[in-house]
C-alpha cells in the first residue's frame, strides 16, 4: 500500500511539473518565442540578404508575429534581434514586398486566404482576427484591393471550384 502511494505522489509530481512547463510556454507570446530561437541561431545581422529573408519567412511559419494587429517594425526588429534599418532596407529590395507593410499585409492576407479555404465554417469576422487584421472592414477593404473580391466571394469561388 505504501508502494502505490509513493508511485501515485512521484507520478503526480512528474504531471504537475509538466504542466507547470506547458503553461510557462504557452504564456509565452510569438515575439518571445522568436527572441529565444534567434539566441540560438547565427546571428541574423551577420547573414547575407537572401538568407535573412529565407529565415524571416521561416520565422513568420513558425511564429507568425503578423497576426498581432498592432505589430510594428520596432517589435519585430527586436524579435528577430535584426535592426529595423536593416528589415527595411532587406524588405524594400524584395519585388514582391517593397516595404516592412506590404510584407504584414502579404502575410496576413496569405493566413486569410488559407483559412477562408479551409475552414468554411469560420465567420469572416473571426478570420479577419485571427489573420492579424485590426477590424473586419479594414480587412474586407485590403482583401478587395489585393485579390479583386471580397473575402465572401473568395471563399464561394474557392469552395465552388473544390465541389
Amino acid at each position: 500500500m505504501i508502494l502505490v502511494i509513493v508511485l501515485l505522489i512521484r507520478t503526480t509530481r512528474k504531471v504537475v511539473d509538466n504542466n507547470a512547463q506547458l503553461i510557462e510556454q504557452m504564456k509565452k507570446t510569438p515575439v518571445d518565442r522568436i527572441k529565444e530561437e534567434v539566441s540560438s541561431v547565427e546571428q541574423p545581422m551577420k547573414m547575407e540578404d537572401d538568407q535573412l529573408m529565407a529565415w524571416l519567412e521561416e520565422k513568420m511559419q513558425e511564429n507568425p508575429l503578423y497576426q498581432q494587429p498592432d505589430l510594428g517594425l520596432k517589435t519585430m526588429a527586436e524579435a528577430l534581434g535584426v535592426s529595423q534599418r536593416r528589415i527595411i532596407r532587406l524588405l524594400k529590395s524584395q519585388p514582391k514586398y517593397g516595404s516592412f507593410s506590404a510584407f504584414i499585409t502579404e502575410k496576413r492576407l496569405e493566413k486569410a486566404c488559407e483559412l477562408l479555404k479551409s475552414h468554411p465554417e469560420f465567420t469572416i469576422e473571426g478570420i479577419s482576427q485571427d489573420a492579424g487584421f485590426a477590424s473586419r472592414r479594414t480587412f474586407q477593404t485590403v482583401f478587395k484591393n489585393h485579390l479583386g473580391m471580397s473575402p465572401s466571394e473568395y471563399r464561394s469561388a474557392v469552395l465552388n471550384k473544390t465541389k
